[in-house]
């Protein structure tokens, strides 16, 4: 995801839309169980409110992880 996802444009762009970060899932194990991460890597989009408002699992091509912010974001 790091080489080939993020670093995509439209996944940028879509991304700037965001308050995007990372959680290591070894280190910050309540927010992990607290997102019920098994795998990784997984993306979890959340409303202001806490509430999971949508989640991306496994390798996810750039366009596809683009549209599917995109779809989570309209969802609102």
């Amino acid at each position: 995801m790091d080489a080939e996802t993020y670093p995509h444009e439209a996944v940028k762009a879509e991304l700037a839309r965001w308050e995007f970060d990372r959680v290591d899932i070894e280190g910050e194990r309540g927010a992990a169980e607290a997102l019920r991460v098994s795998a990784v890597p997984i993306a979890v989009a959340l409303a202001p409110d806490g509430r999971v408002m949508g989640r991306i699992e496994g390798f996810v091509e750039a366009a596809k992880f683009a549209a599917r912010l995109s779809e989570i974001r309209s969802s609102r």
